[in-house]
């Protein structure tokens, strides 16, 4: 088994550095192709999240690569200068850190809810781009199978274990916010919505003009088109913006323009989608990704760690049964 990865995440990169390789849905398509042109590599994932990137290959047999550096290639910046963000993993090493992400053990927050969600859509990315091969298709299934049952059996605090609820769970704290604006309609901003409308706040989410398809609106939630976002958020003492966007969703220069401001701004995006300088606004509280992640692991996290390791063992094991299994059928020429 071939398999290594690279990976850059929080412990490893603050949010400015994070925010260099995050890749938007074009990016992660044309990379895919590069990738797909490497006649070494058999297949490829990549995570792409606010707290990580993580690139995996499966190689041929007896060869090499360095995934950290086609990162960098496919973003344009320098590989010996960045080169202490990545953390290298191969073989057994690649498969239990995966399996452990996926457990939600790796995360900033413990126990992450949406982790097992993300690592799906990653793998189902790679496939609708004809990246992933059929060691990473059963792997990575594999990790999300594990991450369930952790998720099922382990008792982790429920209300605390998303970026999501992190946010929520501060504007439950502050009694003068009663309407919320959220920038941004994807699975996150879709998440905070629904949450927003349980606890009874009046909540808005802007859409872009030129989307096409159907988009799924959480009941409750009021719309607003994303260029009048700045005229909609004067009637609004909250802002939550959770984008995919490589610009800035508000800029403090444009923020000038305006006599009253929410009291509250939360960025839930990587690369940032609020202007950070946001901050030295007067009677302005701002959030971003590492700000609501934080958190220390406690004695009753490593009591915890000792269960999921013992539930990650037992995926291990039918993953590497399975690959034993699929090799002896190409030894004995009945699998290519």
């Amino acid at each position: 088994m071939n398999i290594i990865a690279a990976c850059i995440d929080y412990n490893s990169a603050r949010l400015e550095e994070r925010e260099i390789f995050s890749f938007t849905k074009s990016e992660v398509e044309s990379f895919y192709k590069v990738l797909g042109n490497i006649d070494i590599i058999q297949g490829a994932a990549l995570i792409n999240t606010c707290n990580r990137t993580e690139l995996y290959l499966s190689l041929k047999d007896a060869v090499t690569a360095d995934p950290f550096k086609l990162l960098c290639d496919a973003k344009g910046v320098g590989y010996d200068e960045n080169q202490h963000l990545n953390k290298y993993f191969s073989g057994d090493g690649a498969v239990r850190h995966l399996f452990m992400l996926a457990a939600g053990t790796e995360s900033q927050i413990w126990g992450d809810a949406q982790i097992v969600s993300q690592i799906r859509e990653s793998i189902v990315t790679a496939r609708e781009n004809k990246a992933a091969d059929s060691v990473l298709n059963v792997l990575f299934r594999s990790a999300v199978s594990a991450g369930k049952k952790v998720k099922t059996l382990i008792d982790f605090k429920l209300n605390d274990n998303s970026t999501a609820l992190r946010a929520i769970n501060l504007i439950k704290e502050r009694s003068d916010i009663k309407d919320v604006l959220i920038i941004g309609n994807g699975m996150i901003g879709r998440l905070v919505g629904e949450l927003l409308v349980r606890e009874g706040k009046n909540t808005c989410m802007t859409l872009r003009q030129y989307k096409t398809g159907a988009i799924s609106i959480p009941r409750g939630v009021d719309t607003v088109n994303y260029a009048n976002r700045y005229e909609k958020m004067q009637g609004c003492q909250a802002v939550i913006s959770a984008t995919l966007s490589p610009h800035y969703t508000l800029e403090r220069e444009k923020l000038n323009e305006f006599d009253s401001l929410p009291c509250l701004f939360i960025d839930l995006a990587v690369p940032r989608d609020i202007d950070p300088e946001i901050e030295v606004l007067e009677e302005v509280e701002y959030y971003n990704i590492d700000d609501i992640s934080k958190g220390a692991r406690d004695e009753s996290k490593e009591e915890q760690l000792k269960e999921i390791q013992e539930i990650v063992f037992e995926f291990e094991e039918d993953f590497y049964r399975w690959y034993a299994f699929r090799k002896n059928m190409i030894l004995e020429g009945k699998l290519q």
